[in-house]
């Protein structure tokens, strides 16, 4: 089995189509289908299964297609770093976060990495890319991102991850100082279903708020704005017009300012626990541990900073 059996197969489960993966490769589509079958054959199964709108992959394929796809990122990362190692540089280390820990522990665990960069005389550049922990695991998975800081998901993130919990985030429901709820007492959750929401535009978070109403038996809320930006939930909380559900850290310094204010509601504080995911048997460089080293003790401060206030 060849690097180029394994880049045509994954160029064709990603396109879908053998005439758009053969250019994507750039070969010939007759010279595409016979690395296809040369791949079969290596393997002793078939991988992909011609249907009316396109190609998929098969059973064998789709256990392939995640091999494949890390196995070709990892190639591309290894010919990177050998280059970069070459002409004086130190590679790189990529680092997935969580849009939530983008101002908090993470900037601090960046500037701490940065300050022993310079004792240290030569590391290699941080690259830090913000998602959220689906897109982040996918990432992770494939081989494009060596370590990801984020929430843990209520479930098995799967056997192939590596999973340390080292942070508890508390979450509460807002809303702005203007919000008819912002200053009643005691609030049921049968109250919050005709409010506006905002929520984060994620599978998980849907799910969450589903068992949350559930637990009194009642239905989920209309999401009234679903959206990928930290930055405009806030906004639209403290617009007075809107509630949801966001960490403490994230809204701290509009509830400082008297903007956005925590509802009195039951089942508060949300509890979720954040911490360090890597590869279950991955390749764990140096600079790896150090990095995760310094996560810790930035999460063991935030701990500390909770416990006293």
């Amino acid at each position: 089995m060849e690097l180029r059996h394994l880049r045509h197969f994954v160029a064709v489960v990603d396109s879908g189509n053998l005439s758009r993966a053969a250019d994507r490769v750039f070969i010939s589509q007759p010279a595409l289908t016979r690395s296809i079958k040369t791949l079969e054959d290596l393997l002793g199964a078939p991988l992909l299964e011609r249907r009316p709108r396109g190609v998929v992959p098969t059973a064998a394929g789709q256990a392939l297609y995640a091999h494949a796809a890390l196995i070709l990122n990892e190639a591309a990362r290894a010919r990177a770093e050998v280059k970069a190692v070459t002409a004086g540089a130190r590679g790189e280390l990529v680092i997935g976060i969580a849009a939530m820990f983008a101002d908090h522990v993470i900037d601090q665990v960046v500037a701490r990495y940065a300050a022993t960069a310079d004792a240290a005389g030569e590391r290699p550049a941080i690259v830090v890319t913000q998602g959220f922990l689906e897109d982040l695991l996918e990432s992770l998975r494939e081989g494009r991102t060596d370590i990801v800081f984020a929430n843990l998901s209520d479930g098995s993130l799967g056997g192939d991850l590596r999973v340390e919990p080292l942070l508890s985030v508390h979450a509460y429901a807002y809303a702005g100082a203007r919000h008819p709820l912002a200053a009643r007492r005691r609030i049921a959750k049968e109250q919050l279903l005709g409010e506006k929401w905002a929520v984060v535009d994620q599978a998980h978070m849907r799910d969450f708020l589903d068992r949350w109403f559930a637990a009194e038996g009642l239905p989920p809320p209309a999401f009234a704005v679903r959206t990928n930006s930290l930055n405009l939930i806030r906004s639209l909380l403290a617009s007075g017009r809107f509630v949801g559900i966001l960490p403490e850290h994230l809204v701290a310094i509009r509830t400082g300012r008297g903007e956005v204010r925590r509802l009195d509601v039951p089942d508060c504080p949300i509890v979720r626990r954040a911490g360090l995911i890597t590869r279950a048997g991955g390749r764990m460089r140096p600079v790896m541990e150090e990095f995760m080293a310094l996560v810790r003790e930035a999460c063991a401060d935030a701990t500390m900073r909770l416990a006293h206030g």
